[in-house]
């Protein structure tokens, strides 16, 4: 079984995509952050929508051919993943696709349950 954070077989984008949702499922994980800082899940909403919105726009980039005249081979390939990445966060930031909210109010109401719990 191939490890799945080996830098070796995943392209860089793939490689920034791993690093990124690591990083957001801890902040996601500790209450203590989203408890002590309520703005805290609005930011880890929209950074997964940036992700979700990345992943989506490289998967859609994957169904263009290759090959041509114009192929640029890795500069395009990493000039293009940053493109994608830039592109994604502004999406998000400003309309994104309605994700978001989504997880916010699921979020949110996990959060108050757990209180609800807590306190019986």
């Amino acid at each position: 079984m191939m490890d799945a954070m080996n830098p070796m077989t995943m392209s860089y984008q793939s490689l920034d995509l791993a690093k990124k949702m690591e990083a957001l499922s801890h902040q996601v994980d500790s209450k203590k952050v989203i408890s002590e800082d309520p703005s805290g899940i609005d930011k880890a909403c929209t950074d997964m929508e940036s992700l979700f919105i990345s992943y989506l726009l490289k998967e859609m980039r994957a169904t263009i051919p290759k090959d041509g005249f114009l192929s640029g081979g890795k500069g395009e390939e990493i000039y293009t993943s940053m493109l994608d990445s830039q592109l994604a966060k502004e999406l998000a930031a400003e309309r994104g696709i309605g994700l978001s909210p989504l997880l916010h109010e699921s979020l949110s109401n996990k959060e108050n349950m757990d209180g609800a719990i807590n306190k019986k």
